[in-house]
């Protein structure tokens, strides 16, 4: 690998002694790794290694084809690099996430600590994910309709559109885009575009995106920053930067030796020489006690959309496992969306502020007076586990997940969830001679498959 001279200059002073076997480190293979799902509980990788700070993190011994595993497309894991899994440590020695809460992940595509995010926050939280490129929006909302959690919102939005948020949420994630260092090992044409002036435009987009994300939160709220980088301008510098506003605490967090993870006084470094992971960096800031919050959410609905009424609820309410704890809304182009209520007063209020967004589980439309659901609701956990389902094998989930034709006999006719090891891949219908399959086309396999 063809490092950038005033790169290894630097990290060779930083480094010292370490310099030759952090280069070493960048030579190897990354590692693999991936984090399970809780809520889609698999044992499909209970032997593997764990990764040390988080439990549901799993090195992998080589890199499987991750698009020819039915239980990927089922959202039973998702591939994350290890050191990026830590945010799940920064976040529960810095907040009580048992309790109800309103947390942003401000640059969230694709998805990968949005899922964890989810995975760590009571039921009772929101979680909103904004991405600002309009074109990486699909991918994150994919990711997360595969995890499949209802309080969840996504949102298309410069960081500067929150500001009418000022004061509203109780966890601000600002993972920043940056000079990507500390993935050379994964990415090798990132080291190609590595440049010092590159370096002081990452610098300058993340103050600007920092001075905004700031004032969303609430007093005592909690600013979590992390990058993918080495550099202290990206990383120490921008954190000394909120201290010396004033507004904003230090929050220490509690680290095992084991781990490798460097203490950098100001936030907290990863390096593939020192653990199995990738250049990481990550920092807490809590926001200074001051006047309460002047900020309240009113609810005067979800603009357009219409709350059904219990009559109209009852035509799918059996497809749903708990629908008394939900509310639902018909868009004006038909579909129906599932929201938990007890969300929707800050929905109500994110609706009034944020133009390019969407809340809950779309599960399905009305015609005329049958149901028909929707991808999103067989893959959330909002679904009925009564509902009639076949299990398939590999090679039939794969031909599932391919829209190829599958053989009805000895079928019930109707709908019926497909499964592979339990969980679920989507609908089908079967009638007399063949199955209708339901499976979106966006989410279909394209890769040639060999059928042995």
């Amino acid at each position: 690998m063809i490092l950038p001279s005033i790169f290894t200059d630097r990290m060779r002073q930083d480094l010292g002694d370490d310099f030759q076997v952090f280069l070493e480190a960048l030579g190897e293979p990354p590692p693999v790794s991936i984090r399970l799902n809780p809520a889609k509980a698999s044992q499909e990788f209970e032997g593997c290694e764990k990764i040390p700070w988080h439990p549901d993190g799993r090195y992998l011994p080589e890199r499987p084809v991750f698009t020819l595993d039915p239980a990927f497309h089922a959202g039973t894991y998702y591939v994350q690099e290890a050191s990026s899994m830590f945010l799940r440590e920064a976040l529960i020695q810095s907040v009580d996430v048992g309790q109800a809460m309103r947390v942003l992940d401000l640059c969230a595509a694709p998805g990968g600590k949005s899922t964890l995010l989810a995975s760590a926050l009571s039921s009772e939280s929101l979680l909103l994910a904004n991405e600002v490129i309009q074109s990486r929006v699909p991918a994150l909302r994919m990711n997360l309709e595969k995890w499949g959690h209802a309080n969840v919102a996504v949102s298309n939005h410069d960081p500067s559109d929150f500001r009418k948020l000022e004061g509203f949420f109780d966890v601000v994630l600002v993972d920043a885009p940056c000079s990507g260092e500390g993935l050379f090992r994964k990415d090798q044409s990132a080291a190609g575009e590595w440049s010092e002036q590159n370096l002081a435009i990452c610098e300058g987009r993340q103050r600007r995106i920092l001075s905004e994300a700031k004032e969303l939160l609430r007093p005592d709220g909690v600013l979590i920053y992390s990058t993918c980088t080495f550099n202290a301008g990206e990383n120490e510098l921008n954190v000394s930067w909120l201290l010396e506003s004033g507004d904003f605490d230090f929050l220490p967090i509690q680290l095992q030796p084991a781990w490798g993870i460097a203490d950098k006084k100001l936030g907290y470094q990863f390096f593939p020489h020192r653990l199995r992971g990738e250049g990481f960096f990550i920092a807490c800031l809590k926001k200074k006690a001051g006047a309460e919050s002047l900020f309240r959410s009113k609810n005067n609905g979800l603009g357009d959309w219409q709350r059904l009424k219990t009559k109209e609820i009852t035509a799918f309410s059996e497809w749903l496992a708990a629908p008394e704890a939900l509310a639902f809304f018909q868009k004006p182009n038909g579909e129906i969306v599932a929201l938990p209520e007890n969300l929707t007063d800050d929905c109500a209020m994110l609706d009034r502020v944020l133009r390019k967004r969407s809340f809950g589980t779309v599960i399905g439309t009305m015609k005329k007076k049958d149901f028909v659901p929707a991808h999103t609701l067989a893959l959330s956990n909002l679904v009925s586990t009564n509902l009639p389902a076949v299990e398939l094998d590999k090679m039939q989930a794969l031909h599932f997940l391919k829209k190829d034709n599958l053989d009805p006999a000895g079928l019930p006719k109707g709908w019926m969830l497909a499964r592979f090891q339990g969980h679920n891949l989507g609908w089908m219908k079967v009638l007399d001679n063949r199955i209708n399959n339901y499976l979106p086309n966006e989410w279909r396999i394209r890769m040639d498959v060999k059928f042995e």
